[in-house]
């Protein structure tokens, strides 16, 4: 394990490919394949529907997200339990996502480095994760690109609200927590496959 700032220890999360059975126990694929066409034929062939629930205790709202390269170090774990929060690039942008399942075992108040993951998702599908499940904003594989987030109006409150001492939101619908403030090291991202 390498050290960086002042000694502080780095642990790593490789990053993975993105498939949808990789996926699944994080949440759903939101794109044509896996899913059945809807018998809505109003333009012959020329319009296929295909529907993903959304679920939501609130009314859902979208935060247009402008993401730029933060580095590769996963600063805070986050999770909300009133939604099952979408990541919908656009522009056809991929992009690296973190995620750890609901359940998952817990140190220090976080989720085990061997159950987080991060994945590399191609831009031309959008991720849906499970409620509860711990997660981090997009990270962003080009210098700049936006990514639509599925939110509601607790939530977004909560991510707008100040830091504690610990340097974390424990509010509304928000849920996170800061790894190096609970666990005493850095967890890095290791992209083998590249940006």
């Amino acid at each position: 394990m390498a050290t960086v700032d002042a000694g502080i220890e780095v642990r790593t999360v490789t990053a993975e490919m993105f498939t949808p059975e990789a996926w699944a126990p994080f949440g759903t694929v939101v794109a044509p394949e896996g899913h059945d066409r809807l018998p809505i034929d109003l333009y012959g062939d020329a319009v296929d529907v295909y529907k993903e629930p959304l679920e939501s205790d609130r009314p859902v709202e979208y935060l247009i997200t402008r993401i730029r390269n933060r580095g590769y170090e996963i600063r805070y774990l986050e999770r909300h339990h009133h939604l099952t929060q979408t990541f919908i690039p656009l522009g056809g942008v991929p992009f690296l996502q973190v995620v750890a399942r609901a359940d998952a075992r817990e140190e220090d108040g976080l989720p085990a480095l061997d159950e987080i993951h991060a994945f590399f998702v191609p831009g031309q599908v959008a991720v849906q994760i499970h409620r509860g499940v711990w997660h981090e904003p997009p990270f962003a594989l080009q210098p700049e690109q936006v990514v639509l987030v599925t939110s509601h109006q607790d939530l977004t409150a909560g991510l707008e609200s100040q830091l504690n001492t610990r340097r974390e939101i424990a509010q509304l619908d928000v849920e996170k927590r800061n790894v190096r403030e609970r666990a005493g090291y850095a967890i890095k991202i290791d992209l083998p496959l590249g940006p």
